[in-house]
């Protein structure tokens, strides 16, 4: 199965084949989520930094007023950027990763959470799958937070080239009823691994903070939110194809502020 066509039934696999660990919340740790035979592939055609945009945020705000996490949104009109073979690539990894596969078998997985959180059986939670790409640079950060609760759930999927950038995984934290904060469980930053989580008021993580000599920090995230009906959806994928065309146009970053 390591072929880029059936990326999307091998990851849906392992989310089933992973057994659920509930401390200090619900996750999964993921190994192999992609065939060893494809990984080379997904790194290879990673898209240059200069084909990624800024994403504001304030954890992530450099001394000079720029961004320190980039992202490429894996959306049809932002892929269409990327030069012949990232183009087909990327194009069919985003649709194995957003496939009724991929999207069946986080719903089975995380079933109890998203039960519990709209009060409503599994069968009536629709949700829709968001792939991006995330590029971190030294200075990247994040506090500890629990997500959204326009998420339903979110997979990180570590893209390193080797075991050089292991202590820039995600940290696990409990709150305490002081309100602090337990240091957490680290997840190791290796390659071919990463989690999937369900979004709750108590999913909380952080990323330490990423040293001068910290090699870029590539993953692929899929973010699965709930859909909130066809007007408010038409809207979003209106919007991120007409961004895909502006970027297109005009450009996004500039490599030399990163490299």
């Amino acid at each position: 199965m390591g072929t880029l066509e059936q990326a999307g039934q091998y990851l849906s696999d392992r989310i089933r084949d992973t057994p659920l660990i509930t401390c200090p919340y619900g996750h999964l740790e993921l190994v192999s989520p992609f065939d060893p035979a494809l990984y080379p592939e997904v790194l290879e055609n990673l898209p240059g930094t200069e084909s990624y945009r800024e994403l504001r945020h304030h954890d992530a705000l450099l001394p000079n007023g720029r961004s320190a996490r980039l992202k490429f949104d894996l959306l049809p009109a932002n892929i269409d950027r990327l030069p012949g073979s990232q183009k087909t690539f990327w194009h069919e990894l985003a649709r194995q990763m957003k496939s009724a596969a991929v999207n069946a078998a986080h719903k089975e997985k995380f079933a109890g959470v998203l039960q519990g959180i709209k009060g409503r059986p599994i069968k009536n939670i629709k949700i829709n799958a968001f792939p991006v790409l995330f590029k971190d640079i030294p200075g990247y950060k994040i506090t500890i937070h629990p997500d959204s609760p326009r998420k339903a759930m979110a997979t990180l999927l570590y893209l390193p080239a080797d075991e050089s950038q292991t202590h820039l995984g995600t940290l696990f934290h409990e709150r305490r009823p002081d309100g602090s904060f337990s240091e957490g469980q680290g997840m190791s930053f290796s390659p071919n691994t990463g989690f999937a989580f369900g979004v709750t008021p108590d999913s909380w993580h952080s990323v330490r903070q990423m040293k001068p000599d910290d090699k870029p920090r590539n993953q692929l995230m899929i973010i699965f939110y709930y859909d909130r009906g066809w007007i408010y959806e038409t809207l979003k994928s209106a919007r991120g194809h007409l961004r895909g065309i502006y970027d297109q146009i005009r450009g996004t970053t500039t490599p030399e502020e990163y490299e």
